[in-house]
């Protein structure tokens, strides 16, 4: 995920938040929020990777 995609996903956070949302961007939001689980999820696995292969 890049910073102009992290950016829109905490402008969408908040519109959903304030139920300001529309219906494609309660879309966007999804995708880019799957986009950072997905990312975050391989960060942990690679840092996991990392530490078992230094001990």
């Amino acid at each position: 995920m890049n910073q102009d995609e992290f950016e829109r996903l905490n402008h969408l956070s908040e519109k959903a938040l304030n139920e300001t949302a529309t219906p494609h961007e309660m879309n966007e939001f999804s995708q880019l929020l799957n986009d950072w689980n997905q990312s975050v999820e391989m960060n942990i696995f690679s840092y996991k990777n990392i530490i078992s292969n230094s001990e």
